[in-house]
């Protein structure tokens, strides 16, 4: 069933009272509409945007940043049905063992789960995705640097997908243009949601169970407007709330001539042991080629500094046994306490506070690169693989650039993850500290965020989530 708030004349009655409420039609709360239909659950899938992207709902995600140099904030979101899968490039990849393992460096980066609680669902995220099911990794023998794998969906438009089938679904009533303004909550309780749309319409939503899916950014905004309003009513504290955010930092690091015969994977990164005997987070290293022109300007520049390996490099051209790299990585960033989601003065239509990124990368963040590259440098040499010159900027330990990649539009954290209610917001199974039914699906609940792109473990983690709820 279908309900586009934008369409009707007077305020929408819903005397149904669903099993699940899921605010958001993205990635994870499309995902979870799906599965909990399957198995047998009424669900409201509740979208603030329309069907096609309109001016109205993206100019909601105007916001301000600070620190850092970062994107507009309604460029890296999209306010519609299907989110961000609908500008989605399709990189696939899921968590690794190691990335529940970071106890070494403090209490705040332990996950409450390990890879083992979202790998069952491994294989029916990749269905939903459209890849492969196994990645093939493997260590170079006697070495810290392992060669890695990336899936890429074609890529998967989740509106495209699945937009039919759910507004056809018996179990399933579809709300568009329908933001959330508030709730009706009581002793730990969520009993409604109030919805408007943009002219004007209202309708209420009453379920047993609710899941905020709005984003890595959105998540965080509503949960500290609710926590303004009703204090400790709604959630246990906000100690952690909005905080540790993360991104991953992309960066061009230099370029490389490299052996073909010895080094011809197009993704590596560091070896689990390696990654804490340096104390450091994870990275992955990705190489372009370059064309032929841009090799040879890169051997003549290796020419002027050093003739020797210049000469020997020149001689492998000739041969084509040797090819030019640009050198890049996508690196985890720590999670920090004063990287986070603040609420804003100022307000939007509904009258609720924008949100402010406050985003820097700090010292553990650099220190993760400049560690890797070392280690990788090292390889190379080892094995006589090829020679990488660094950026000035890595070199000389400058500001990062501010006209390169510099993240990878991915929101993580600020309703994290832990076992600790002073250092998280929702706990192993996704549900809010304080809150007897109220869940949060996404990379929002990310504790930490591995090199890996998120949207694979976000929907392994959201079909984990309706496993809970339809088996709590």
């Amino acid at each position: 069933m279908l309900t586009n708030l934008n369409n009707e004349k007077v305020n929408v009655q819903i005397p149904k009272n669903f099993d699940v409420a899921v605010v958001g039609a993205g990635a994870a709360g499309i995902t979870l509409t799906k599965e909990l239909s399957s198995l047998g659950k009424n669900v409201a899938l509740i979208e603030a945007g329309d069907y096609e992207y309109t001016d109205e709902s993206q100019e909601i995600y105007i916001a301000k940043t600070l620190g850092d140099h970062y994107f507009d904030l309604d460029v890296a979101r999209l306010r519609y049905f299907g989110g961000t899968t609908n500008h989605w490039n399709g990189w696939c990849r899921s968590f690794e063992e190691e990335d529940f393992k970071r106890g070494y460096l403090g209490e705040e980066y332990k996950w409450p789960i390990t890879i083992k609680d979202i790998d069952p669902f491994k294989e029916k995220a990749c269905d939903i995705l459209e890849i492969p099911k196994s990645f093939k990794d493997s260590y170079f023998k006697n070495s810290k640097i392992e060669k890695i794998e990336f899936h890429f969906s074609p890529p998967v438009r989740f509106r495209d997908k699945y937009y039919k089938d759910l507004i056809n679904d018996p179990k399933v009533h579809v709300f568009l243009n329908a933001n959330l303004t508030d709730v009706q909550y009581e002793k730990r309780i969520i009993n409604s949601l109030q919805l408007s749309s943009y002219n004007g319409i209202k309708a209420t939503v009453k379920a047993n169970e609710y899941v905020f899916a709005m984003g890595g950014i959105e998540n965080s905004r509503y949960l500290l407007w609710f926590y303004k309003k009703y204090k400790n009513n709604f959630i246990a504290n906000d100690n952690s709330l909005g905080r540790y955010w993360m991104e991953h930092p992309h960066f061009t690091l230099g370029k490389a001539i490299v052996d073909k015969r010895k080094v011809s994977e197009k993704f590596y990164s560091l070896s689990a042991e390696a990654q804490k005997n340096m104390g450091i987070l994870n990275c992955g290293f990705r190489i372009v080629e370059l064309d032929d022109t841009s090799l040879k300007g890169l051997l003549r520049e290796i020419l002027c500094v050093a003739p020797t390996i210049g000469k020997s490099l020149a001689g492998l051209a000739e041969k084509n046994l040797i090819c030019g790299l640009v050198f890049r990585a996508a690196w985890e960033q720590a999670p920090h306490y004063e990287n986070r989601i603040t609420l804003d003065n100022e307000k939007d239509k509904f009258g609720i506070p924008k949100p402010i990124l406050n985003w820097q990368k700090r010292t553990l963040d650099r220190k993760t690169v400049i560690k890797s590259i070392e280690v990788f440098n090292q390889w190379l040499l080892e094995i006589d693989g090829g020679r990488i010159q660094l950026d000035d900027w890595l070199i000389n330990e400058k500001d990062y650039p501010t006209n390169d990649e510099i993240g990878g539009y991915h929101h993580m954290g600020g309703t994290r993850m832990h076992e600790n209610p002073e250092l998280g917001v929702v706990d192993r199974n996704c549900k809010v500290n304080g809150s007897d039914n109220l869940y949060m699906a996404g990379s929002s609940v990310f504790t930490t965020g591995g090199h890996n792109n998120p949207t694979l473990p976000i929907v392994q983690i959201a079909l984990r989530l309706a496993n809970h709820l339809v088996n709590k």
